[in-house]
């Protein structure tokens, strides 16, 4: 198996575990990025199959030593029906004082589960799409980052709310 191989592998096998060890989830998607995330990489989760009932929204991002900062900025979009509902510039914490980054995972590979929306009443007859991009830059620079070295995947997870 060649080193790609090796790590997708890795990565389907956590996220199967990740998945038979949590709570019900409506729908669980990824994307994954070879190189870092490009600032032209927009992740777009597309899904319609979900319950008429009142679930939430959580990111899942994954990284590895690679990743530079302690934090991470994402723009969020959500449409239902392709009308936009919100939009956010988020900020989540990566790594704790230390600098040791937080998460779950083995060896130098990382994955966070974050919050990000509860209580949308969704609809069963209804499309929605999930748009996901980085809005990282360097100190003192104007300019976002190009390439996000170190983050792996980014996701979204639906789940009923408990």
């Amino acid at each position: 198996m060649t080193i790609n191989k090796t790590k997708k592998f890795f990565l389907l096998f956590i996220s199967i575990i990740f998945c038979c060890c949590s709570t019900e989830i409506w729908h669980s998607d990824f994307k994954d990025f070879s190189n870092g995330w490009k600032a032209s990489d927009t992740a777009t989760f597309n899904f319609n199959e979900i319950p008429n009932s009142k679930g939430s929204i959580f990111i899942n991002l994954r990284n590895d030593n690679n990743y530079p900062f302690s934090n991470i900025f994402l723009i969020t979009i959500l449409l239902k029906d392709g009308i936009e509902m919100s939009s956010d510039t988020l900020e989540y914490s990566m790594a704790d004082k230390s600098g040791r980054f937080l998460g779950k995972g083995f060896g130098n590979v990382k994955e966070s589960l974050f919050y990000w929306k509860e209580d949308i009443s969704f609809s069963s007859d209804s499309e929605y799409s999930v748009i996901l991009r980085h809005a990282m830059r360097k100190s003192q620079n104007e300019s976002g980052m190009k390439i996000l070295p170190g983050i792996i995947s980014i996701g979204i997870s639906i789940m009923p709310n408990r």
